[in-house]
Formats: C-alpha cells, sequence, structure tokens
C-alpha cells in the first residue's frame, strides 16, 4: 500500500544519499517492511545532515502521519531542523 510512495519519497534523495545507504533502505521494502524502509530512510537523513525541502518534509509527515506513526519521534522533529 505505501511501496509506491516510499520509492517515490526515497528517489527524492538519489545523488544526495549515500547510494548503498538508500538502496540498503529501500530495500525493506521488497521483504515487505514498508515501514521499516521509511523509518530508515528518515533515520539516514537526520543521521548524515541531508538538508531537505519543505515539501520533502511535508510529504514525510503525511507519509508518517498515513503509516500512524508518531510524528514527535526524534526522527521526525530533526528532520525538521534539516529544511533548507
Amino acid at each position: 500500500m505505501y511501496k509506491d510512495r516510499i520509492f517515490l519519497f526515497g528517489n527524492r534523495f538519489i545523488n544526495r544519499m549515500d547510494t548503498g545507504l538508500l538502496e540498503a533502505a529501500l530495500q525493506y521494502v521488497d521483504f515487505d517492511e514498508a515501514g521499516l524502509a521509511f523509518e530508515t530512510l528518515c533515520d539516514h537523513i537526520c543521521e548524515y545532515d541531508i538538508l531537505i525541502s519543505q515539501e520533502e518534509y511535508v510529504e514525510a509527515i503525511d507519509l508518517a502521519l498515513d503509516m500512524e506513526f508518531d510524528i514527535n519521534m526524534a526522527r521526525y522533529t530533526c528532520m525538521k531542523a534539516l529544511i533548507r
């Protein structure tokens, strides 16, 4: 259900995130672990201080809410600080 949205979100970070990290995170989707894939992408964005746009942040929050994740978690508050 969320597979396509996660791939679209992840593909926004081609050439901005290490290719190996990006591919490894997205591989979780192939193992029916969409939530883990998305959370891993968000964690990498924070851990490696990857700047994001307001649009990317909104997309991430919308996806997190749709997946019923707690948007008060550190990974999401950290992403807000990385908006350029």
